[in-house]
């Protein structure tokens, strides 16, 4: 439009003042190619100046996308860790032997900025958003049970043990249910199989997540690269 709006003025000016013969051809060639060259610069700098802006908003959207697969990548890091430890030498979830807290991961890593990926809903993606927000708040589950099963550690169940002798000596689940004694016991195994049963269902959807995270960075940006499910160890997710 702009090119188009610039050919019909200088058209017209030609096309008067060689009419009206107020300039003569060579006349009218030194006054336009500066007119013509100015226009022809400001178009292609105007030009130019959107396509940088379009490659800054590939780039910041891009990563906004990857930052999200590596927050759901530190989530599935941290409860592997955790599920190997509880389930270490038996995969029974009343495993007497296993008695250690899990610290909390740094906060900086586990929260998702979904603020940062609202031009999805813009380009059709707005149940990514949406996904993500549940996983969220599935990890969040994780860390609360992991922080009532610490609680009940520290508190009580550590106390006890010391009180009777028996930390780290192999007991059986029987002694293990006399010491604590039938209330404690119970507030016990309800916190430990809800340990067990969140964190495995947790790393059964984060990379499930992370995937279709890639495959639709890939599909909005293909010049860009993302993360995705095959740069996560194998046994992290297993």
């Amino acid at each position: 439009m702009f090119t188009l709006l610039a050919s019909l003025f200088i058209g017209t000016l030609f096309a008067e003042a060689l009419f009206n013969e107020a300039l003569s051809p060579p006349e009218l060639a030194t006054w336009a190619f500066p007119f013509v060259g100015t226009l022809l610069g400001a178009f292609l700098a105007f030009k130019y100046l959107g396509i940088d802006e379009a490659v800054k908003r590939e780039e910041l959207r891009a990563g906004a996308i990857n930052r999200a697969i590596l927050v759901l990548v530190s989530q599935v890091n941290y409860l592997s860790t955790v599920k190997a430890e509880l389930f270490k030498d038996n995969d029974s979830p009343e495993q007497v032997s296993n008695l250690r807290a899990f610290p909390n991961p740094p906060s900086s890593h586990i929260r998702q900025r979904v603020e940062e990926l609202v031009f999805l809903v813009e380009l059709g993606e707005s149940g990514l958003i949406m996904a993500l927000e549940r996983e969220q708040r599935r990890y969040d589950d994780c860390l609360l049970h992991l922080n009532i099963r610490n609680d009940l550690l520290f508190d009580v169940i550590h106390p006890l043990v010391a009180r009777t002798g028996i930390m780290g000596k192999p007991i059986t689940l029987e002694q293990f249910k006399s010491v604590l004694g039938e209330m404690n016991y119970g507030r016990w195994e309800v916190a430990t199989h809800n340990v067990c049963q969140a964190v495995p269902s947790s790393l059964e959807s984060i990379p499930a997540l992370i995937g279709r995270l890639c495959d639709t960075g890939k599909k909005l940006f293909p010049r860009r690269t993302f993360i995705g499910i095959a740069d996560i160890p194998k046994a992290r997710i297993e």
